[in-house]
């Protein structure tokens, strides 16, 4: 066996199209599709709203209810 100098082994990436595949990832989910959630991410808490508003009503009317019996 040949005890010569190691040999150098140049493991050198090529980093070349890193910058566009960085680039395609920030467009992984479409547009439109990012829109629609934010409009049904509006529309949940606008729900929220109304719902927590009903709770609070029936809570008063149940009061009511009891005051008037």
């Amino acid at each position: 066996r040949d005890e010569g100098p190691p040999r150098e082994i140049q493991d050198v990436r090529d980093n070349s199209k890193d910058g566009e595949y960085w680039e395609a990832l920030t467009r992984v989910i479409p547009e439109r599709t990012l829109k629609l959630w934010d409009a049904l991410g509006a529309a949940l808490l606008e729900y929220h709203k109304v719902l927590t508003r009903r709770s609070e009503l029936f809570s008063e009317a149940a009061a009511l209810q009891r005051q008037n019996s």
